[in-house]
């Protein structure tokens, strides 16, 4: 860090003479991120002027002021400049020191405001102390912080001065007399209605839009997409409006900007240049990776470990024992055995594995996808076709690198396939998935009103050995206890063929039966198979059977088409079956990336951090509260609707919806309600819970299996703090991962918030009187959810207040961490989570073991789709190297607290941590219990995605490369990052 002095600072003394009868305040500036030339303007070029919190200008109705002082004249920051480059001084932050002359009465500083006049040049101000040093009732070692983190432009561009406030947190009705009026001022100036025409970078503007930037309709009808959002048939949250000017041909849609990388975001909303960078690094490898042509060298199911005949041969004989052609016969054995024809773990065909006398099969040709291999330059139908889809800034840093040399690139196998590359195929994993996979959160308890379904499986599945075998059950659209009576009556005189009938008797009697419903498609359907793909509305029954813990058995799946009766499969189906769960996973795959991650997390939190902004002085505790909640959250939204979300994007071609994508996200958008956001009520409506007494008191993590075992363990750590729950909800599935570990989340969370709000709230009153709150939360029902009339509640309790931050910063936080960084581990895997399909069910006597393959091959995306979603899914599911965690400290310097409240907050916030670490040894004491399935699964997949890393490291940037580098070991599956951040 390289230290200036002002030229009113040092240089001052030596100017003229203080004047006694005025106070010196001192301050030290730092700015960071900034290029040395954008201060060398002028000696003027910096103004800087103080307010004073306690005592108001009478005149002006603000605070006493300062005189101006200047950050430096360009001279001496020139000198300072040649200096630290012939020391080769490796900096980014820059700290400056000021002296500030202020009279008697000026009190504490509250804030200050900088004018950059400088024509060309913005600067970053990361932070400002200040302290007096002769004021006889104020100690030298008293500071006042100011933590600014945002860029300062030129006047001549913003027409404003920016002011900053101090770190200390007012209510509005509490905020000092000096800044009572700044507070107000600063406010109108966000919102104030902005003219039209295009945004600048340096336009510090927050306001509310429709989705009418999807589309591009000036090249044809076929880029051509519905206004999202403003109507009662396409309802959407409101996105950030960007200034840019509207298309020629239809003056209600924006164009596009010029780039995708181009376009404007409020200054302090944008990503750092280096966590751009590193997402436009991520992107480049992720495609060389996975869509370079297929390597030449041996397949990776012979290379999955070079030394691993070697090393179990050196377990059993010494090292000078065994010679290479020792190795040699071994490994000959080992390939004859893979020759042979392994048995279907479902009772299915069997599976030729690396026969190379035959043709390699498609899901050898996925896992080569992710081989070790050289890769050459792309193959020119991938290119042509990746133009269409990828920035043309991203492509041509692709071909240039490939260009240059040959590449040789490696990828981790999905976890799904890691351990059993079959594993994926089994029912029980496929009914584990909807409780732990990359899309928990559709599965719901089936109703005994909506049991209907359910009895129609079981009477299928019956094997009537005779007419007279039928049981005679009245079908209605519910099932009565005499039916269900005689459904045991039957069940105990007959001798029937199917076993599993049984479990679903239990299932129905238990009320242990499940529903995966995606029927709400079926009215897209005849537009979405109109254009080349083929896809059912899906509707799965599972049940649970023996104890809470136990894992879900799909026993029938529904397919229907617009029109004709639904279809009805059942496991015994064999090939049908299978074939139906391709159609369920690809329904689910689609639902999980346009409803359960775009529109539940990314799409609808937009407009509360517009709200924030606008509404929520940065003087106001809650605006501090869920400002690293919010982090690049509105720069990535505007990326994905610029590349993944857009007409013709990324979505559009890889998921089976098609240029339907963003309506049927619409359409689902009419169901959601932000009372049903909260991780209970969010059980409680889907039946996965039901509520507790509320005094009895659940202590993790092993309350539900093997008790005893627990407490030795316990016994032997009780050093560490565990993390107790009293829980508002019990689960009906207790081994429900995501909602076992999400509740302890949620938990940490909802005590964190109310132990911060209780700082500041004394009472209900407090919240009422709020009038920054009321506002704020007025203007988020109002105009960034104008679409949704239902699911709001009044903020003028405490509990109020506290209910909806905790749910904002669970669906900031938790929610978003268990929907997206799963997403290689199991979608990159697509025959585990296929986003389109291109073959209905076939009639079951056209399929033997023949064709199957070749069927299965015919039916999934084709190899350029499923190589594109491997990529996304790859890029998706990086933690950044910048990433800050829940309950971690962020790696900038941070903001200090209030004085009078800084050691209770510092306590609660530590314990909040503390909360955090004990969950994460809980998340470990439930995944070492195999007992446990969903936790694990037949594919050996940790639960983790609910883990918070809090005390992950941050990994260091390269200095010499200023490159992040990629890892395999980024795509951890753990770590609950702040915000909404990729």
């Amino acid at each position: 860090m390289v230290e200036t002095a002002g030229c009113c600072g040092l240089l001052q003394a030596c100017c003229h003479r203080h004047d006694p009868q005025k106070y010196i305040i001192q301050g030290e500036f730092e700015i960071d991120r900034s290029p040395w030339f954008s201060l060398c303007a002028s000696g003027l070029s910096v103004a800087v002027r103080l307010y004073s919190q306690d005592n108001k200008d009478p005149t002006t109705e603000k605070g006493i002021e300062s005189e101006n002082v200047y950050i430096m004249k360009g001279k001496e920051l020139e000198k300072k400049k040649h200096e630290v480059l012939r020391l080769k001084v490796p900096t980014k932050v820059i700290k400056f020191k000021l002296k500030f002359e202020v009279t008697r009465d000026f009190g504490i500083p509250g804030a200050f405001v900088v004018e950059n006049r400088d024509k060309k040049h913005e600067f970053f101000l990361k932070s400002v102390t200040l302290h007096y040093i002769n004021h006889p009732n104020i100690l030298e070692e008293r500071k006042f912080y100011f933590y600014c983190g945002s860029w300062v432009y030129p006047i001549t561009k913003t027409g404003f001065k920016r002011i900053f406030f101090s770190d200390q947190l007012y209510l509005p009705k509490e905020t000092p007399q000096g800044l009572v009026e700044l507070r107000k001022k600063e406010l109108q100036k966000l919102q104030a209605s902005r003219p039209k025409g295009e945004w600048h970078l340096w336009d510090r503007i927050y306001d509310y839009d429709v989705y009418n930037n999807l589309g591009d309709p000036k090249n044809g009808r076929l880029y051509d997409r519905p206004v999202l959002g403003g109507s009662t048939k396409f309802p959407y949250p409101r996105r950030l409006k960007m200034g840019h000017p509207n298309c020629q041909h239809d003056h209600s849609r924006e164009s596009g900007p010029a780039s995708c990388f181009q376009f404007y975001v409020p200054p302090d909303e944008r990503m750092s240049d280096e966590k751009l960078q590193e997402l436009k690094n991520n992107f480049v490898e992720a495609l060389i990776r996975f869509l370079a042509p297929e390597s030449t060298l041996p397949h990776l199911s012979d290379r999955e470990c070079p030394d691993f005949v070697t090393k179990v041969a050196h377990f059993f004989v010494p090292k000078a024992a065994i010679s290479k052609k020792d190795v040699r016969f071994i490994r000959s054995i080992i390939d004859f055995c893979r020759k042979l024809k392994l048995p279907s773990s479902h009772g299915g065909p069997s599976r030729s594995v690396s026969d190379p006398s035959e043709e390699q099969d498609i899901f050898e040709d996925i896992i080569g996808f992710c081989a070790d291999k050289e890769v050459e330059e792309l193959d020119d139908s991938d290119k042509q076709r990746l133009e269409k889809l990828v920035p043309k800034e991203i492509l041509n840093q692709v071909v240039a690198t490939l260009a240059l040399k040959r590449q040789h690139v490696s990828a981790q196998l999905p976890s799904i396939v890691a351990e059993d590359k079959f594993a994926w195929a089994e029912d029980k994993e496929f009914g584990r998935q909807m409780l732990a996979g990359t899309n928990p959160v559709r599965i719901r308890h089936l109703k005994r009103e909506e049991l209907l379904p359910l009895y129609e499986v079981f009477y299928k599945m019956w094997d009537y050995e005779s007419p007279e075998d039928k049981p005679e059950v009245q079908l209605d659209n519910k099932i009565n206890q005499s039916q269900l009576q005689n459904l045991k009556k039957v069940l105990q005189g007959k001798k029937h063929k199917q076993p599993q009938l049984l479990d679903v008797y239990l299932a129905v009697v238990n009320e242990r039966a499940f529903i995966l419903d995606h029927h709400y498609l079926e009215q897209f359907l005849t537009m979405i198979n109109g254009k080349g793909v083929c896809a059912y509305a899906t509707r799965t029954i599972l049940i649970a059977t023996g104890s809470s813990s136990a894992t879900l058995q799909p026993v029938g799946i529904e397919l229907s088409l617009p029109g004709d009766s639904p279809r009805l499969v059942l496991p015994q189906d064999t090939l049908l079956w299978e074939f139906a769960k391709f159609h369920v996973a690809s329904n689910d795959a689609a639902y999980h990336q346009l409803v359960s991650h775009w529109l539940h997390t990314h799409a609808v939190v937009e407009p509360f951090i517009i709200a924030t902004r606008r509404r929520l002085s940065v003087m106001h505790p809650i605006h501090r509260l869920l400002d690293p909640h919010f982090k690049d959250t509105l720069h990535i939204n505007a990326l994905a609707r610029a590349i993944f979300l857009n007409a013709g994007g990324i979505l559009e071609t890889l998921l089976f919806t098609g240029e339907y994508s963003m309506e049927l996200s619409s359409h689902l958008y009419k169901e959601w309600r932000f009372d049903k956001q909260a991780l209970p009520e969010d059980l409680l409506e889907r039946g996965m819970a039901k509520l507790r007494v509320r005094d009895e008191v659940v202590s993790g993590p092993m309350e539900q299996v093997e008790r005893d075992k627990s407490s030795n363990k316990a016994a032997t750590g009780a050093e560490q703090k565990m993390f107790e729950v009293d829980a508002e909800v019990e689960l009906v599935l207790e081994d429900y991962p995501y909602a076992k570990d999400g509740i302890e989340i949620w938990t940490a969370i909802e005590t964190w918030v109310t132990e911060y709000c209780n700082v500041f709230y004394l009472n209900d009153n407090d919240v009422k009187e709020d009038e920054e709150i009321q506002e704020w939360w007025n203007e988020i029902k109002t105009r960034g959810h104008e679409d949704r009339k239902e699911g709001w509640y009044d903020i003028n309790t405490f509990e109020s207040l506290v209910k909806a931050l905790t749910t904002l910063i669970w669906i900031t936080s938790g929610l978003h961490a268990a929907v997206n960084f799963g997403q290689y581990g199991y979608g990159g895997w697509p025959p585990n989570r296929p986003m389109l399909l291109r073959k209905f069910l076939p009639n079951e006597e056209d399929i033997n073991e023949e064709n199957i393959l070749k069927f299965v091959e015919e039916m999934l995306p084709d190899k350029f789709q499923m190589k594109l979603a491997i990529a996304v899914m790859d890029l998706l599911s990086r933690h950044t190297s910048n990433e800050v965690y829940l309950g971690q400290t962020s790696p900038q310097k941070e903001r200090q607290l209030i004085e009078d409240h800084e050691s209770i907050i510092q306590k609660k916030f530590k314990e909040f941590r503390e909360n955090l670490e004990a969950i994460e040894r809980n998340i470990k004491e439930r995944n070492k219990e195999y007992i446990l399935m969903n936790r694990w699964g037949f594919a050996k997949i940790p639960y983790k995605l609910l883990y918070p890393d809090t005390s992950k490291p941050m990994p260091p940037i390269s200095k010499e490369k200023r490159k992040h580098q990629p890892e395999k070991k980024d795509i951890n599956e753990r770590g609950i990052p702040n915000s909404i951040s990729i």
